[in-house]
């Protein structure tokens, strides 16, 4: 016989029908707070999993935006990034978020450098993860560029702010999630006028 079963065995025939309720009572007393904190958790959990995805979409969305373009202006980054804020309806994206888009190009037998960017669609702070206009990039997940390459990168930043839990609970609060695709009409490495 197990222990669970030897302690309900013993309660139903030690304590009487008033008392036996009452355990059950504190027994749901002590364990609420618990259920309380895993259904908050839960709920931030599945709110954050929102986040990340409308930021992802944001990411891919404006580098697939902009790689359409023949040639680009500051006015036609204007209203790409501004579409940003609509993709992460019904969340604020204007104070918490931030789009940069990068182009990066390696000429023959060099090495690749940053064209030009363009930061974006919200007021949050935050530098570039892949560098700044005439470094050398840092390029995501290994990616190498041949000869006369290309290609057009977002970053979106989005401070997370959880519903009811810590935010330390979530790394350090900020999703940052980034997209790269090759220009489809011409390299687009003409700074933005």
């Amino acid at each position: 016989m197990n222990l669970i079963a030897k302690v309900r065995r013993w309660r139903s025939s030690r304590l009487p029908k008033p008392l036996q309720k009452g355990v059950a009572a504190v027994e749901f007393a002590l364990t609420l707070p618990i259920w309380i904190t895993l259904l908050l958790g839960a709920m931030d959990g599945s709110y954050c999993l929102v986040i990340n995805e409308r930021a992802d979409r944001i990411a891919y969305s404006v580098t697939d935006i902009v790689a359409q373009y023949q040639t680009i202006t500051i006015a036609n980054l204007n209203d790409i990034t501004l579409a940003a804020g609509q993709l992460m309806q019904p969340f604020n994206f204007g104070a918490n978020g931030v789009v940069i888009v990068t182009s990066v190009y390696k000429p023959p037998g060099q090495n690749p450098t940053i064209r030009w960017q363009y930061t974006g669609g919200g007021t949050l702070t935050r530098n570039s993860q892949i560098g700044n206009t005439g470094g050398a990039p840092v390029l995501p997940n290994g990616l190498v560029l041949n000869d006369n390459d290309n290609v057009i990168l977002s970053e979106v930043f989005y401070e997370f702010d959880p519903l009811f839990l810590s935010a330390e609970l979530f790394s350090d609060g900020t999703i940052y999630r980034t997209a790269v695709y090759k220009p489809r009409l011409s390299p687009l490495i003409t700074p933005p006028a």
